[in-house]
């Protein structure tokens, strides 16, 4: 694999989310990726702008409870 910093992201996050399902179930679904974030941004904004991303496309999870979330460095 080919390494170039400039190109990799520079964080990495995990989010799960917790939402009542259609049936009365409890659905619980984790998203993950590599990401830049805006310059600048705090982790609070990162983590209302992915919320409200994911709740926006996925309409089943407005209003979901947050399990989990983390975004650390990409860098090992």
């Amino acid at each position: 694999m080919p390494e170039n910093a400039t190109t990799e992201p520079t964080h990495h996050y995990i989010l799960t989310l917790q939402a009542q399902g259609r049936s009365g179930s409890v659905d619980v679904v984790t998203f993950s990726a590599a990401v830049t974030p805006p310059a600048g941004w705090t982790r609070h904004q990162f983590y209302k702008g992915l919320y409200a991303e994911l709740t926006a496309k996925y309409e089943h999870l407005v209003g979901a409870n947050t399990l989990f979330f983390l975004l650390a460095p990409n860098q090992l």
